[in-house]
């Protein structure tokens, strides 16, 4: 088995254990949007199918706001895991993956019960090894680690992977990253605009990526 089977594999049984682990939080009849900013037609998209079947178009104005301007964190986590699943696979024309991740950093998911975080990080390790298998291309796999980033702490499994990883795709995408960090220390680039390096309290980039073989 290839690494993209294998990725592929790992992905469809974490997006079964989010669906196991949220399904506790129901969907309510009406999930509060500010009306200032979405209409009640909006929201009604989100009833219009079970969950498993909701589209990126029915999620997307609901995924840019949540916990902001949309709902609370019980709607967020009924919606979490066809949010997840959909930002691993077809992913969402908007908001970028980083703003996915980033509106569980929102909602203090370093609080949440064991399980759940757990759940969250099955599906963050798969999102990360599907995106550095399917292609040798910095926008694919540097956005997923960015969003990463805002959710853990510490990022040294999902590196691990990238580094002992015999898979030759992966690896080029290590040799990629490589040069990218190269060009921020020159001062020909800057960080993901997603990380806010050095702030207190907020995840910094890593120094640098791990050793190249």
């Amino acid at each position: 088995m290839d690494e993209v089977e294998q990725s592929s594999r790992m992905l469809g049984e974490a997006v079964m254990l989010l669906y196991e682990s949220f399904a506790g939080y129901p969907l309510r009849e009406w999930t509060d949007p500010c009306l200032h900013c979405h209409t009640a037609d909006e929201e009604q998209a989100l009833h219009r199918v079970p969950l498993r079947d909701l589209t990126p178009n029915d999620l997307e104005r609901y995924v840019a706001d949540s916990l902001m301007l949309w709902g609370d964190l019980g709607d967020l986590k009924h919606f979490l895991p066809r949010i997840l699943e959909i930002a691993a696979t077809e992913g969402f024309e908007f908001p970028d993956v980083e703003i996915v991740y980033g509106h569980l950093a929102y909602g203090a998911f370093a609080t949440w019960p064991a399980a759940e975080q757990a759940a969250v990080r099955d599906l963050a390790m798969a999102h990360w090894r599907t995106a550095l298998a399917e292609g040798v291309h910095l926008a694919h796999f540097e956005p997923v680690l960015t969003g990463i980033m805002l959710i853990e702490d510490d990022l040294s499994s999902y590196l691990r992977h990238w580094e002992r990883s015999g898979d030759a795709v992966t690896l080029a995408n290590l040799a990629e990253y490589a040069r990218e960090i190269a060009r921020i220390r020159r001062g020909e680039r800057v960080w993901n605009a997603f990380l806010e390096v050095g702030r207190p309290g907020v995840p910094t980039a890593p120094s640098g990526p791990a050793p190249a073989r």
